[in-house]
């Protein structure tokens, strides 16, 4: 178990890489003379070499627990500058302070950790002084802490072997890295100036220098990095492996050519080596996690998309049950904006029936719920409607960690429900109406006939004529409303082929001319040649179309006006190209009451008509493959009807083949 300073020291220190801490302590205790790191904006103390402790007479646990001016006076941390020297005064415990000049070293980019070297201490401090080469090397040392800042890793290892070779005084300075592709080493990193050790060697020669080492001319020749050192003449070939524990993964090799080695190579080996080790794990684990957050992100927008677009609202509830979230669904369905709603209690947005607020409540408890059916839930407005509810809690470490509610509008399935219901209905209805039209119509004809001979049987000016013919006119609409009827209810004999729109409506407009001149309506048609003919059966497009000229022609019949036709090509479907008909009167249009039921059976505009001639054109068009609209106003009325372009052939048995 680590003792209590370990925790203070670790717990104290917030850099970019938690394990620089160590490589940082082994820095400072390699200097003769007091030195601490503080944070510049927290004013504590991060670390202090043995030489500080010893000096100021507290122990490590205090030193990292009492703020900075406990130990230091003359701290004026928003005046420091990186580089300078200050004075200062060192407080000790149960002795006389001491007065010292320190210098200011940053240990990062934003400047808020800093070492401080303190030198020039009094006399009788039972401490050395920090000479000048100690402080270059500890100003040199320290930069290496600075190389870490870099976001590439090869970059921050080349910044760091250059600083290592100023401490040094060598510039032969290389780094091999194990190589997945061979069992050799492959040097990835150098800082020669022209190449001395090999490009690659063997995985033997990590085994053999799997500690630091130091050949020297006249030593045995044991690896190739040896004998390159022997090849150019070096003074010496030093070595350390890189990694952790057993896992080595490199080898770091440095070498002087004109002076031996320093004294302290082995330790600044050891320490350079711990330094790279702890920096190449560091951006391991930091692209390790760069790369889970981006794929954290990745998902995180397609739960935001597929929370946004889905068709069903949901709400998402924090733990004491306040409104976190809220998609657009959810938004429409009760009416308010999320902005208005996030932090409010459900209990006062969700207004439903009282087992919602209790499945809440179960819920809030831990005891799992989920679906509560069909309830009618109120909008803002106060509205009600039907909707499925499902409450799903959702759990961390056995607790109630938020809440999910989704809300299905099952308002339109009724309205389909009821609808279906009303066409089973007409189905129904039609059956038995079709066998009552053929079973009416024989009763009809005999009455007719008793009538015409009664016509026949008294005189010619007799004032019962009159009452006979009214009869007869009775008994002729009857028989074409159950023939409507029968042609309405019974299936369609359609034989489709080739049809040339433009001659079809020329040939029915002839035959209207009369009657168009007789209620004085005039006639705007002009055939146009080179249109794509139409896939369709001739007698039934006839009968939509005379259907409705029929109609337009009835609504002008009082005042007279025009009937204009015109024929285009429609192109807005892809892939289905087809042919626009628009036929517009300029009668008094249709109300507002029957347009939107215009094509069911029995509405009709005309107190004379059936009510069953645009269901059957409706019936028809719908057979042809197409689609009939229409749009009215005060003053005049547009059907247009869309017919499908012949797309292909006409099979043996006269259908469409598409």
């Amino acid at each position: 178990m680590a003792s209590s300073t370990q925790i203070k020291k670790t717990f104290a220190w917030t850099g970019k890489n938690p394990a620089d801490l160590v490589n940082a302590e082994v820095l400072l205790n390699l200097l003769p003379g007091p030195a601490i790191i503080i944070d510049k904006t927290k004013g504590i103390i991060l670390l202090a070499n043995s030489t500080f402790v010893r000096l100021v007479g507290y122990s490590e646990e205090e030193i990292y627990t009492y703020p900075l001016d406990q130990f230091v006076l003359g701290f004026q941390t928003d005046l420091l500058q990186t580089g300078e020297n200050f004075s200062g005064v060192i407080k000790r415990r149960n002795r006389t302070s001491l007065s010292v000049s320190f210098k200011i070293q940053a240990l990062d980019q934003e400047e808020t950790k800093l070492a401080v070297i303190f030198k020039n201490p009094e006399s009788d401090l039972e401490v050395k002084s920090v000479n000048p080469v100690h402080e270059q090397m500890l100003e040199s040392l320290l930069d290496l802490i600075s190389c870490s800042d870099s976001e590439e890793l090869d970059s921050s290892i080349e910044a760091t072997l250059e600083v290592f070779s100023a401490i040094v005084g060598t510039n032969l300075m290389c780094l091999y890295q194990a190589n997945s592709d061979s069992p050799g080493l492959r040097k990835v990193i150098t800082c020669e100036p022209i190449a001395i050790f090999p490009d690659e060697i063997p995985s033997t020669d990590l085994i053999r220098l799997s500690g630091a080492s130091m050949w020297i001319p006249g030593a045995p020749v044991q690896t190739e990095i040896h004998r390159a050192g022997r090849i150019s003449d070096l003074k010496y070939v030093a070595s350390i492996p890189l990694g952790q524990g057993g896992a080595l993964s490199g080898l770091l090799v440095l070498g002087g050519a004109g002076r031996m080695p320093p004294a302290n190579l082995s330790s600044l080996l050891q320490f350079l080596s711990s330094l790279i080790s702890t920096k190449t794990q560091h951006f391991i684990l930091d692209e390790n996690l760069r790369d889970q957050i981006f794929e954290l992100e990745n998902q995180n927008n397609v739960l935001t998309e597929l929370f946004n677009v889905a068709q069903e609202g949901i709400i998402i509830l924090s733990s004491n049950l306040a409104i976190a979230r809220m998609n657009s669904a959810a938004e429409f369905m009760l009416g308010y904006a999320e902005t208005e709603v996030q932090g409010q209690l459900v209990e006062n947005i969700l207004i439903g029936p009282d087992g919602l607020i209790r499945a809440l409540e179960k819920v809030h408890e831990g005891i799992p719920f989920h679906n509560l059916g069909t309830v009618h839930i109120h909008r803002r407005s106060g509205q009600s409607f039907p909707a499925n509810l499902q409450v799903i809690p959702v759990m961390k470490d056995g607790e109630l960690f938020s809440v999910l509610i989704f809300i299905s509008d099952v308002s339109q399935n009724e309205q389909i429900k009821v609808r279906t219901q009303q066409l089973e209905h007409r189905a129904v209805l039609g059956e038995f109406t079709a066998v009552f039209a053929h079973e009416v119509r024989n009763p009809i004809n005999n009455i007719s006939t008793g009538l015409q001979l009664l016509s026949t049987l008294i005189r010619s000016d007799d004032p019962n004529q009159d009452i006979i013919n009214r009869m007869l006119g009775d008994c002729n609409r009857l028989n074409q409303l159950m023939e409507s009827v029968l042609s309405f209810s019974r299936p369609l004999e359609t034989r489709f082929e080739p049809v040339d729109i433009s001659l079809l409506l020329q040939r029915i407009l002839d035959r209207w001319r009369p009657r168009l001149a007789k209620v004085n309506v005039e006639l705007f048609f002009q055939p146009v040649n080179n249109l794509p003919k139409i896939l369709g059966d001739i007698r039934s497009l006839e009968q939509v179309f005379t259907n409705l000229i029929s109609n337009a022609v009835e609504a002008m019949s009082k005042s007279g006006g025009t009937l204009a036709i015109r024929l285009n090509k429609y192109d807005q479907i892809p892939n289905t190209p087809q042919i626009e008909v628009s036929i517009t009167d300029s009668g008094p249009g249709i109300p507002d009451e029957i347009k939107g039921r215009l094509f069911e059976p029995f509405v009709s505009n005309n107190p004379r008509g059936t009510g069953l001639g645009l269901a059957i054109t409706k019936r028809i068009v719908t057979a042809h493959r197409g689609n009939i609209s229409v749009d009215t106003f005060p003053g005049g009325t547009v059907f247009r009807v869309y017919l499908s372009t012949v797309n292909g052939e006409v099979d043996e048995h006269n259908n469409i083949d598409r």
